[in-house]
């Protein structure tokens, strides 16, 4: 009889060779950005989320880049032959000022659009930005059809799977460099700079002469007054903004010193190691996460005008470290790191979703294109704030400082001490803030990382983000070659009710221990979203185990010693219930949907066990490869583990997480997420898994290991 049973668990073993859910080789591409990113790097828990994250999105993008993943629908062809208008007005421009130069002056030059960017308070340099945008809104470059004004196909560009390119890599500068000479041309007017420094060194920068109707408008939730108070996001919705919020400050003084006292391109170019001061990239970061809403978002970031103008002082700030360059004998032209990050190398195209191949990395560091702009002196004393009388010299400080707006609680107060500003100011719920607030959190994807430098004077983000729009994935920009894709891709997305599901706005590492509670009580969204069709039809659902383990205790005690758990010496202290949450995401390989799922532990456990389950691609739309990650509410990620069998018995292997889900047998999936819930997780939950003939393939093992959470 032993026999027997022995050898009906062998065929069933075999079995698993071709089953719906079984492991793949990870990806040739994941293995080498994950040996390259956690190289010469101490393994943490924060240093193994940002990398399986920012992996992924690398791996996705070029997936999509190269075709093999949907990314969305066309640019209209009117669209792109606007674009691509501008690009040849740039490159001619850029001809006629080299010609100009190596003349020496000696010929009049006939440019048709002045680049003397100005500080946005200086006098007269905001308006012309203002009237241009107000302008780009009335305007259409694309049929009525497609739902865009100008200045929407412009913003656009921004989004989707051309932030792989732009963002997170060396190409970030010249990339951004080009997309501002493209607003810039369509303007006829030079974009005018926000050195957010300068409302840094407020006593509160919420209160800056910026955030009122004379300039960028409100920056307290629904833009309701200024000159954008009228734009229209291509959701239909309003501009939001949330400011004074998040973990990230403002650019700081002591910020951009650290950026100049580098000479190498590579210094201040990602990627760099965790808290490394000297990127450019990472202190550009603070102002969008310190602005909130719209801005912090990278998909919609450029809904919001102060987007170009934020983007023209990090471009200043990347002149002027040119110039050092120059005066240390280093040729800014030439010095472009070595990287094999697809999109950032040498002589990748500036790609804004592969529509114009015109110019690359290499090339956008040329002085052709950096001598098209010059740049007005950054306010100092001396230069008596560039005459501003919206700013002033701080006589002790001996630096210039924004002023408040009329009707903030700093003027209407007279001095207000450091802080308590902020509680009056943002504590103090507006109508705009309200209305925002009752829309929800924002459809927009990932926001931006933190910047290296916080303020500690900023409160929680009380908006937060949910899962990106379908309306922002199609809207974004990429051709398309053969017409039956094209046809497929206009077809309009089925809309379905999104069902809500509890777990946290933004599935990133919790960054201390209240949040880590108050994580229990946050929620987001599971679009349902699977190559660009809602359909919940389109998703199946797998068992996954997990196994935790309780945090570490500094003091080696049993917390649970006297009868009652004591979390204060905790590494990671969670709610005083005990409960706690282990969040597992299902990310394709290839095919375009995410989703995410938790699953409740008792913290007070030393090791607890249970099952969940999370979606995945449906195989009778096509087999799918997906990626399986997780973490717990402490930040700890979370080690995946494949099912084998090893001298009769069933064992937990560490793997990479990578699967196939396949129209094989057996069926390992349930259809819908109730069949899920009322049979297969009651079964697992219950049976020992060396006993039981149907355990998941998948197991998660959250606990203390300071190793890497991967194994390919």
């Amino acid at each position: 009889m032993a026999c027997f049973l022995f050898a009906l668990l062998w065929l069933e073993f075999l079995s698993l060779s071709s089953a719906l859910l079984e492991p793949i080789p990870f990806p040739t591409e994941l293995q080498e950005c994950y040996k390259y990113r956690s190289d010469n790097v101490t393994s943490s828990a924060e240093s193994a989320i940002y990398i399986q994250n920012t992996c992924y999105r690398s791996f996705l993008t070029d997936q999509m880049t190269d075709g093999k993943v949907w990314s969305g629908e066309n640019l209209t062809q009117e669209g792109i032959n606007y674009i691509d208008s501008l690009f040849r007005r740039i490159l001619a421009e850029a001809d006629e000022v080299e010609k100009y130069k190596k003349l020496g002056g000696r010929q009049k030059r006939q440019a048709s659009t002045t680049r003397t960017r100005r500080e946005v308070r200086s006098p007269g340099a905001y308006q012309p930005y203002v009237n241009c945008v107000q302008r780009l809104q009335t305007e259409r470059v694309e049929p009525a059809s497609a739902g865009r004004n100008t200045y929407q196909t412009l913003a656009v560009f921004h989004s989707g799977s051309t932030l792989g390119r732009a963002h997170n890599g060396p190409a970030f500068l010249p990339w951004h460099r080009i997309y501002l000479l493209l607003m810039e041309t369509q303007c006829g007017a030079a974009i005018p700079y926000w050195e957010s420094g300068l409302d840094h060194d407020m006593v509160d920068p919420t209160t800056s002469v910026l955030w009122s109707d004379r300039y960028f408008g409100n920056g307290d939730g629904e833009v309701m007054n200024g000159p954008f108070r009228d734009m229209r996001t291509i959701l239909g919705t309003p501009l939001i903004r949330n400011y004074g919020t998040g973990n990230s400050a403002l650019f700081t003084k002591a910020g951009v010193r650290a950026v100049l006292s580098r000479r190498r391109f590579q210094d201040i170019s990602e990627p760099l190691p965790r808290g490394n001061i000297y990127s450019l990239e990472r202190h550009h970061n603070g102002p969008h996460v310190w602005v909130g809403g719209h801005l912090s978002a990278l998909n919609s970031a450029t809904w919001d005008p102060v987007f170009f103008m934020h983007h023209a002082y990090v471009d200043a700030v990347w002149a002027r470290f040119r110039q050092l360059q120059i005066q240390s004998g280093i040729n800014p032209e030439t010095n472009y790191p070595s990287t094999s990050q697809r999109g950032h190398r040498r002589n990748d195209v500036i790609s804004f979703g592969t529509l114009f191949e015109r110019v690359t990395n290499i090339q956008a560091m040329a002085n052709r294109f950096a001598n098209l702009v010059t740049y007005e002196a950054f306010p100092v004393c001396e230069n008596n704030c560039n005459n501003s009388p919206d700013l002033y010299c701080d006589q002790n400080r001996r630096v210039c400082i924004s002023r408040a707006r009329a009707n903030s609680p700093a003027t209407a107060s007279g001095f207000v001490a450091m802080g308590a500003a902020r509680g009056v100011s943002l504590d103090m719920h507006s109508q705009a803030l309200d209305r925002a607030m009752a829309r929800g959190p924002l459809p927009v994807g990932e926001k931006f990382s933190d910047s290296p430098f916080h303020d500690i004077r900023n409160r929680p983000d009380n908006l937060g983000t949910a899962r990106v729009a379908t309306q922002i994935r199609r809207a974004h920009s990429r051709v398309r070659r053969h017409s039956r894709r094209r046809r497929m891709q206009r077809r309009r997305v089925r809309r379905v009710r999104r069902v809500r599901r509890a777990a946290p706005r933004n599935a990133t590492l919790q960054d201390n221990h209240l949040q880590s509670v108050s994580a229990l009580e946050r929620s987001f969204t599971n679009t349902f979203i699977i190559d660009g069709v809602v359909d919940v039809k389109r998703w199946v659902y797998i068992p996954v185990h997990v196994i935790y383990s309780r945090s570490q205790n500094v003091q080696e005690i049993d917390p649970t010693l006297f009868g009652t758990v004591d979390q204060i010496e905790d590494t990671c202290q969670t709610a005083h219930s005990g409960a706690s949450k282990v969040f597992v995401t299902s990310n394709g390989l290839n095919y375009y949907g995410m989703y995410t799922e938790y699953a409740i532990i008792d913290n007070r456990q030393p090791v607890y066990t249970t099952t969940m389950t999370v979606g995945v691609k449906n195989p009778e739309y096509g087999t799918g490869e997906t990626l399986f990650t997780a973490y717990d509410s402490c930040g700890r990620p979370c080690r995946p583990l494949c099912l084998t069998f090893v001298t009769g018995q069933r064992n937990n292997k560490g793997c990479s997480g990578a699967f196939r889900v396949s129209t094989s047998s057996p069926q390992m999936y349930s259809i819908t997420y109730s069949d899920a819930l009322n049979s297969t997780l009651v079964t697992y939950s219950q049976i020992d898994t060396h006993a039981d003939f149907s355990a998941p393939a998948l197991a998660f093992l959250c606990d203390n290991s300071n190793t890497w959470p991967w194994d390919y």
